[in-house]
């Protein structure tokens, strides 16, 4: 359509006069369909589809799905059964609850059971009380979505539910993990190191992305590794904390959250029964200071 200079709309309207309303604006209707392909990465294209609403992407070798995902706002429909999945980015919660993603299929995938995670925290029946080693029955407690006056699901009842929240890892400069006992300085802020500004400031340069391996490869060894996510971040649009929403290039806390998002999986958004039992899988989240941790929004 580039070199496409002239272009006359032809109205299905018989009778005069023709004028301005007859015509409709018209939304393109995208649908990618990539099955069976042995795919374990994605290019960061695929995002810029801005009017992209069906993606299949099942049976092929993902181990993680970009948080670029979030720029699908149109997407509606959404299939990543049978790869390698461990967890789901965060920013599919915020499809579900604030975009147009309606069915989301994910199993089966290589996901922890809730049964055997480490689990810091549980959200959903907060009421019942956590013996320190938790029972069977006191996880079946939990799974349970029971519908009474006391219950914090607000109406419509197919809203995703927060379950639970497993450890927070904290990370240094460098993205590794480091331990909590050596995090217990009361300074801690979040204000970002040096070294990330200094990055999320080259992580800008309009060159970045036109920079090979080899010549990254000529900067100290320190570097290399460092220059080479700022590239990886600049060319994916930003990483967003999924605390404050700040852009960083190195995190510096993770951690899953087990939702239950059973209406959306099943493609119709029916409510929950009280007695149901939940299915919650694991959404990562990361944050860009070591102050963005759970329950810190």
């Amino acid at each position: 359509m580039r070199p496409l200079q002239h272009l006359t709309k032809l109205p299905s309207v018989k009778e005069a006069p023709v004028s301005e309303n007859v015509f409709t604006s018209l939304q393109p209707f995208l649908r990618i369909f990539l099955p069976n392909n042995s795919l374990s990465t994605l290019h960061n294209d695929l995002f810029e589809l801005s009017n992209l609403k069906v993606l299949s992407l099942r049976n092929n070798k993902l181990t993680e799905l970009p948080s670029t995902i979030r720029r699908l706002t149109a997407l509606q429909v959404l299939n990543l059964s049978v790869n390698r999945l461990t967890s789901l980015p965060w920013e599919l919660i915020k499809l579900m609850q604030n975009g147009e993603l309606k069915h989301l299929t994910v199993r089966p995938n290589s996901f922890l059971p809730i049964e055997e995670a480490q689990i810091a925290e549980w959200h959903h029946n907060a009421n019942k009380k956590q013996t320190e080693e938790p029972d069977e029955e006191f996880i079946s407690s939990q799974l349970q979505f029971n519908h009474d006056e006391s219950s914090n699901i607000r109406e419509p009842f197919w809203d995703s539910i927060h379950v639970a929240t497993g450890p927070t890892t904290f990370l240094n400069m460098e993205g590794n993990p480091v331990r909590e006992s050596a995090l217990t300085n009361p300074s801690i802020n979040a204000a970002p190191s040096l070294r990330e500004l200094s990055l999320r400031t080259v992580s800008k340069l309009p060159y970045l992305e036109q920079a090979t391996d080899e010549e990254l490869a000529e900067y100290p060894a320190l570097l290399v590794p460092l220059l080479r996510q700022a590239r990886e971040v600049r060319a994916a649009g930003g990483q967003p904390c999924s605390v404050c929403d700040r852009e960083f290039v190195i995190p510096r806390t993770e951690w899953l959250e087990w939702w239950d998002i059973t209406p959306c999986e099943n493609g119709m958004k029916m409510p929950r029964h009280s007695g149901e039992k939940l299915r919650p899988l694991p959404f990562r989240r990361l944050g860009c200071s070591l102050s963005c941790v759970p329950g810190s929004q």
